[in-house]
């Protein structure tokens, strides 16, 4: 063969080899794309799927309830769903126009073990936040209004929790709102009084409340709470803070660099290769300003966060429901249409 058709034939290799790269390119391009259709991905042997709740336009926050969950709606309503989806209100839609935060009260909180509360605002999105309470029966009440804070407004209901049995928290139900910065806590008679405030030297956003395990290395037994400084275009500077049970906010945060910590906990013992490991819900950017699909869950190990799930959209809060994490994502098929998220181990 001479150097001239040993040269042609070269470049014919050449075209045919760049041709079979793209070729897998292109099909490696399209399944990633899929995939990304498909809703979130989630590290392996882990599966991420999306419960079928037609009657939940926007799934808000969620806790665990008895077969299953409570679920506010950011359209509107609070519900109980099952774990299969079947989903139902817990009371009339038009008395809670825009809940956030909801727990289940425990025993010994005075005479409402077992009733829903929920963070609400009643005039809308931007209103004034109150807790209200769910009977029995279905019925809503309003059982602690939250005062003002100086100059600034209780606006921008977030989380609400139950502080645990045992622990410097127990009895009182606290409230984290957005707007002024601040913590509340509320007694069993319905008294509200400020708890924590994180509104200096910067005023912080808040988004989740929830409780360290007695065994967690850097803050046992005490408050954790997700925040991002107001008011500034960097990205991952969203922490978690601690509270103390005499409402000082610790100077070294528990763990910092995210974009929005929305959500947190440690997973059951029985949740595949990581349980009992910190798992920590990152809505990102929101959906509505071109963040659609930076929402992310991370896995703490050795006291760094991990990338565990992602391709979420706004997922505004995260639990652990029986043996599965579960996300709610008021955004997760578009802004304005939203799921609730399950992540099962698959061993």
């Amino acid at each position: 063969m001479n150097s001239s058709t040993r040269r042609t034939a070269n470049l014919l290799f050449i075209a045919s080899a760049a041709a079979a790269i793209a070729a897998v390119l292109s099909i490696s391009a399209g399944s990633a794309i899929a995939a990304k259709a498909k809703g979130v991905d989630v590290e392996i042997p882990y599966d991420g799927s999306q419960l079928k709740t037609p009657s939940i336009k926007q799934p808000f926050y969620l806790q665990p309830a008895a077969g299953g969950m409570i679920v506010s709606d950011e359209a509107g309503g609070v519900y109980t769903v099952a774990m299969s989806g079947a989903a139902k209100p817990l009371a009339d839609k038009t008395k809670l126009k825009h809940p956030a935060g909801l727990a289940e009260a425990p025993a010994g909180f005075g005479a409402y073990a077992g009733q829903v509360f929920v963070l609400n605002a009643p005039e809308g999105e931007k209103g004034l936040c109150e807790v209200d309470r769910i009977d029995k029966s279905g019925a809503v009440s309003t059982f602690a209004k939250l005062p003002d804070v100086g100059t600034a407004k209780p606006t921008l209901c977030r989380d609400l929790e139950f502080g645990p049995a045992a622990s410097a928290y127990a009895g009182k139900l606290f409230a984290a709102v957005s707007g002024d910065s601040t913590i509340y806590a509320i007694d069993p008679s319905g008294k509200p009084s400020v708890f924590a405030s994180l509104s200096k030297p910067m005023a912080f956003d808040l988004s989740a409340i929830a409780f360290a395990t007695s065994s967690d290395p850097k803050a046992p037994g005490k408050m954790l709470v997700g925040a991002r400084p107001r008011m500034t275009g960097a990205s991952k500077i969203g922490r978690i803070v601690i509270v103390g049970p005499d409402g000082k906010v610790d100077s070294d945060p528990y763990l910092v660099g995210f974009i929005d910590p929305t959500g947190f906990g440690y997973s059951p013992a029985n949740w595949g290769s990581y349980g009992n490991t910190f798992m920590i819900a990152d809505m990102g950017r929101p959906a509505a300003s071109g963040g659609s699909s930076d929402g992310s869950v991370y896995r703490v190990y050795k006291g760094v966060a991990r990338p565990f799930a992602s391709n979420l959209a706004d997922p505004t809060c995260m639990k652990f429901v029986g043996h599965k994490m579960v996300l709610a994502d008021p955004s997760a098929k578009g802004v304005g249409s939203g799921a609730i998220v399950v992540i099962s181990s698959m061993l």
